[in-house]
């Protein structure tokens, strides 16, 4: 099977160090797994199609949509963003 086909069946079970070459395949910018681990940690990933022990599988349609509709904002501090707008909120 190529790899267009591959990343076409959106109901495949795909597990996080799948994921980056699959999203390769598919022409979406390459996330490392180590970013993807982050991100699935957040509210707005999907969530898994089933978790077992530390085992966690995810149905490839809504994994590569998430990446599709997310904005990149490469070496900006979000974290700072957090903290000024609390120290905004208190100087007032």
């Amino acid at each position: 099977m190529s790899g267009k086909e591959d990343t076409e069946d959106r109901s495949a079970l795909v597990s996080i160090p799948q994921i980056p070459d699959r999203l390769e395949a598919a022409g979406v910018r390459r996330v490392g797994a180590a970013r993807i681990r982050q991100l699935a940690s957040t509210p707005d990933f999907p969530e898994p199609a089933h978790e077992q022990g530390r085992i966690r599988v995810w149905r490839w349609g809504p994994v590569l949509d998430y990446f599709r509709g997310r904005t990149v904002r490469q070496g900006e501090r979000t974290d700072l963003k957090a903290q000024r707008a609390v120290g905004e909120t208190e100087g007032a």
